[in-house]
C-alpha cells in the first residue's frame, strides 16, 4: 500500500474496493482455490461476466494490493494478499477500538500526531 496515508484513508481505500458484489464473489473465489489457480477467463466463466470487467475489478483488487498476480507464460493468475487483508482486518478492529475513544486534539486532524492511526 506504499506511504503511510492514515487509518481512515486505508480503510475507506480497501472499503471503495470492496464495494462492489462481483469483487467479493472474486475474493471469495480466490479464497477458496488454491494459490495461482484462477485466471481472468475464470472469473469471467464463474461470474457470467466478460473479460474486460472481469480485468477491471481485479484492476480495482489489485490497486490497494488486496490480491497478487503472477505471471506463468502467457497466462495470469490471480490469488489472495493475505498481509494485506490481515492488515485490512487490523485497522477494521483499530478503527472499532477507536471510535469509541473521545479525541484527545478536538477533532483538529493537521494538528493530530497520531494521523496515521487515528479513526
Amino acid at each position: 500500500m506504499g506511504r503511510s496515508r492514515g487509518l481512515v484513508n486505508l480503510i475507506c481505500e480497501y472499503n471503495d474496493a470492496l464495494s462492489d458484489s462481483q469483487r467479493v464473489k472474486m475474493m471469495k473465489i480466490m479464497g477458496s482455490n488454491p494459490t495461482n489457480t484462477v485466471t481472468v477467463s475464470n472469473f469471467a466463466e464463474i461470474l457470467g461476466i466478460s473479460q474486460p470487467s472481469a480485468t477491471k475489478h481485479l484492476k480495482i483488487l489489485h490497486s490497494v494490493d488486496l490480491i497478487i498476480r503472477k505471471r506463468v507464460g502467457t497466462s495470469v493468475y490471480y490469488s489472495l494478499n493475505l498481509n494485506a487483508i490481515d492488515q485490512y482486518h487490523q485497522l477494521l478492529e483499530t478503527a472499532f477500538i477507536k471510535g469509541f475513544s473521545p479525541c484527545p486534539y478536538a477533532y483538529k486532524c493537521e494538528e493530530c500526531p497520531e494521523t496515521d492511526t487515528c479513526a
